[in-house]
């Protein structure tokens, strides 16, 4: 999955955006991960970006995080910034929505 940057808007706080799933996943012919936005435009993914896009929706960007650190017990500090880029790159495509 190739993406430019994205960057969220400096007057909303980390914790205050709030984060909207958009599209659906599928498997292709060679059971790959695949994101599908609602333009119906895929992008091949791998496990961790589907994880992350099925746990964003209806929660803030932090609160995924802390999610995600609590389940895989990795320091949050250290995942914040992969998991903000991969939320960056789905919302430059349409998968997530920022609100």
């Amino acid at each position: 999955m190739k993406f430019g940057s994205v960057r969220f808007k400096k007057e909303k706080k980390l914790f205050t955006i709030m984060l909207k799933r958009k599209g659906k996943l599928m498997q292709d012919s060679e059971n790959n991960l695949v994101l599908v936005n609602e333009k119906d435009k895929g992008y091949r993914v791998d496990e961790v970006v589907a994880v992350i896009w099925s746990k964003a929706d209806g929660k803030t960007l932090e609160n995924l995080v802390k999610e995600i650190a609590e389940e895989t017990q990795l320091d949050e500090a250290e995942l914040r910034p992969h998991i903000e880029m991969i939320i960056n790159k789905l919302k430059e495509v349409d998968l997530v929505e920022v609100q």
